[in-house]
């Protein structure tokens, strides 16, 4: 993780700047040049009735990091594909949330929304354990300090 799925690019292509490539995304995402996984996926374009020739596209799946760790991921990416000669390249990025991502049927992690909304849960039930508490207090201290007649008038 990070996956990189490249289209419209030849294994060659790929190959030959994959060193470059690992190298310094993995010093721009933070991780280890072995965690990253290049694949080239083959793909055959249809235009016009015609096979055409497919358009240079990059998909990175990962757990996302942030607009300034795309930006840098996709500038990379622009600057390394097209000095290799092709004219553009679109990059596109699939975020992946570490709850919805399963390895050896574990999840990577706990979706922090869900966790935030498990704490507020919690919090709310001793709220309300809290307030019953103080209301049967209260009610407990006020019955019997207060008159019949000031109790009935509350009570209106």
């Amino acid at each position: 993780m990070p996956h990189l799925y490249f289209r419209g690019l030849s294994v060659e292509r790929v190959q030959a700047m994959s060193g470059s490539l690992e190298a310094e995304l993995s010093v721009i995402i933070g991780c280890e040049p072995s965690d990253l996984m290049l694949e080239v996926i083959h793909t055959t374009c249809v235009s016009g009735g015609r096979i055409a020739p497919s358009y240079p596209f990059v998909e990175i799946a990962w757990f996302e990091r942030g607009r300034e760790v795309r930006d840098a991921v996709a500038r990379c990416l622009d600057r390394l594909i097209r000095d290799g000669g092709v004219p553009e390249v679109e990059v596109a990025f699939r975020g992946y949330r570490p709850s919805d991502y399963y390895a050896n049927g574990e999840p990577f992690g706990v979706d922090p929304a869900e966790a935030e909304l498990e704490a507020l849960r919690a919090d709310n039930a001793k709220l309300k354990e809290d307030l019953a508490r103080a209301r049967k207090a209260a009610a407990a201290a006020t019955a019997g300090s207060m008159s019949t007649r000031l109790r009935d008038a509350l009570r209106e």
